[in-house]
């Protein structure tokens, strides 16, 4: 069969974990809700990420073992990528050799597609922290696969056109959004294929997949990972609806596949097998379909939107409704966006001032200055400082640490701190603990913003009595984590 008679299956895995680690020991307190284990990051990876990578189904008396990233397009957030090559470094190996797998199977197009770093809420930032965070994520994407990423995942789907804008300008290729988050607008011909639909500004372009919901939502809100046959059935159908060299795409959070799920890797591993035997289709990834020249119409986008939010991306900066608990109340969410944006300013007036003074260009050095924390070894950090002139032991230390400082104010703006109802869960607190590690290095440099900070703390407050007010929290999580170093 030629590839003009095939329809195309993409299944996408988004899989994040936040930076739990502590900004000033880099381990991970002990989380009793993850119990037996020691945190969420440690249980996520045995019922999950490992999951995936030897998943077993039973075919009569033979039992299979499958690597489901060897067939899944997935992106892993950097966060997540620096922690598993630190404690789960078999599983990160098979991750980055499904890759290359994958990529022999698909005409060079390997699985893996980038993210930008923090997974922060990129239409919420600045121009330039757009930047910095897609340029991290592709740098970070380069260090751990060895190739430059054809595609790119944004955080909670959120985009709008300056986003598109910037990853297009980075040299991506594609990202994938819903299907209710801007104007897709089908070719004569191209039925309800899931992509590509090319948006174009000037002289940039993208193409822009979008994810069949229903079968979205059957796979994370509904049963089907309860049972592969099903599922691949469901897909299988789905698929021959369309005409061929159409594009049959689901994405869901990777976490479904073991962890929210409990039988997710397995049943995934079913499914993946029967489609795949199946004459009419193709499991691949956006990049190869790319490839083929596939345009299934044009997409524009006027307004902010985001996967996991009915109001644009408000779920990420007020109390727009979007929330897991009917009676909770999310006014906190804008005051400490405000909070998080007050410590980023001060970071980057400081930077701009000092940086200006050390080096040529500081904000390219500061984009190319991720290699240099996601790298270990020793002699990548020696060249770096060299190409940028930095000789004088003063200079490299001041800029080591203004690097440090702009890491922690980006981690701030991790997306879950605002995601969930309250934020005095452990999302919060990350947010907290990476904004009061940014005002600690700035301090080393000029005079401490922290009084301000707490008073725009103290008029926060939480859904939970036992929490109080986030100045509250931001100080005592200073003081155990300054016991701890002790």
């Amino acid at each position: 069969m030629t590839a003009e008679q095939k329809r195309y299956v993409v299944i996408h895995g988004h899989f994040y974990q936040p930076p739990r680690e502590s900004p000033w020991t880099g381990l991970i307190s002990p989380e009793p809700s993850a119990a037996p284990f020691p945190n969420w990051n440690e249980r996520i990876l045995s019922e999950c990420y490992a999951a995936n990578v030897r998943a077993h189904t039973m075919d009569g008396p033979v039992v299979r073992i499958s690597n489901n990233y060897q067939w899944l397009s997935f992106d892993f957030g950097p966060t997540l990528m620096a922690w598993l090559a630190r404690h789960g470094a078999s599983v990160c190996r098979s991750i980055v050799r499904a890759d290359a797998v994958s990529a022999e199977r698909n005409g060079g197009y390997g699985n893996a597609i980038a993210q930008s770093f923090n997974h922060s809420i990129l239409p919420l930032l600045s121009a330039a922290d757009k930047e910095v965070q897609i340029a991290w994520g592709v740098e970070d994407f380069k260090f751990r696969f060895g190739r430059p990423p054809q595609g790119m995942w944004l955080p909670e789907c959120a985009a709008d056109a300056a986003t598109l804008e910037a990853v297009a300008r980075a040299g991506i290729k594609f990202v994938i959004l819903a299907p209710w988050q801007g104007e897709f607008r089908p070719s004569s011909g191209a039925g309800n294929s899931c992509g590509p639909f090319m948006w174009r500004r000037g002289d940039l372009s993208l193409g822009v997949f979008r994810f069949d919901s229903d079968l979205a939502g059957f796979i994370s809100f509904g049963d089907a990972l309860t049972d592969g046959a099903r599922l691949a059935n469901s897909i299988i159908d789905r698929a021959l609806s369309h005409p061929p060299g159409s594009v049959t795409l689901i994405a869901t959070d990777g976490e479904t596949f073991g962890h929210h799920k409990k039988a997710g890797a397995a049943e995934l591993a079913r499914a993946l097998t029967m489609i795949a035997a199946h004459e009419e289709l193709e499991i691949t990834n956006c990049a190869r379909v790319m490839s083929l020249g596939i345009e299934a119409g044009e997409f524009e986008i006027n307004a902010p939107s985001a996967w996991s939010c009915q109001h644009g991306v408000e779920r990420w900066r007020s109390d727009c409704g979007c929330r897991l608990a009917p009676d909770s109340s999310q006014h906190w969410r804008l005051p400490l966006r405000e909070t998080v944006e007050f410590v980023k300013r001060h970071v980057d007036s400081l930077y701009a001032n000092l940086a200006g003074e050390t080096v040529a260009e500081p904000m390219h050095t500061l984009k190319q200055s991720i290699r240099i924390a996601i790298d270990p070894n020793p002699a990548v950090t020696e060249d770096f400082l060299v190409r940028h002139a930095l000789t004088e032991e003063s200079a490299r230390n001041r800029m080591m640490a203004l690097f440090e400082m702009q890491r922690a104010a980006h981690a701030a703006f991790t997306s879950c701190g605002w995601f969930f109802d309250d934020f005095g869960g452990l999302e919060g607190r990350i947010v907290l603990r990476w904004a009061a590690r940014a005002v600690e290095l700035a301090a080393w440099y000029a005079p401490t913003i922290e009084p301000e900070v707490l008073d725009r703390l103290r008029s926060i407050h939480s859904n939970r009595r036992e929490i109080a007010d986030a100045a509250t929290l931001y100080l005592s999580l200073k003081t155990r984590e300054a016991r701890g170093r002790i």
